[in-house]
């Protein structure tokens, strides 16, 4: 759920008018990466780990992912949060 924040706007003018506005905003928090697992956890060269990224939107929007790898190759699966990466 977003988090609410309440705003308070004071406007004045020269002569010392104050008009007073409340106002409620919404914050959209960032997506929370809970876990990555890996299985295996190590891998010889040439062979492949599954990737499965544990994560959730606070306001419970869909998420989409994105791995890279600095060596070897990441290729998607049929699930949005699983991934396979292949050592070099």
């Amino acid at each position: 759920m977003a988090k609410r924040v309440h705003l308070t706007v004071r406007v004045r003018d020269q002569v010392g008018n104050v008009t007073v506005y409340e106002a409620d905003g919404l914050v959209d928090e960032p997506p929370v990466i809970r876990e990555v697992i890996l299985d295996p956890p190590v891998v010889a060269s040439g062979s492949a780990t599954r990737v499965t990224i544990v994560a959730h939107d606070p306001e419970d929007l869909p998420l989409s992912y994105e791995v890279a790898a600095s060596e070897g190759v990441v290729e998607a699966t049929d699930q949005p949060n699983v991934f396979v990466w292949r050592a070099p």
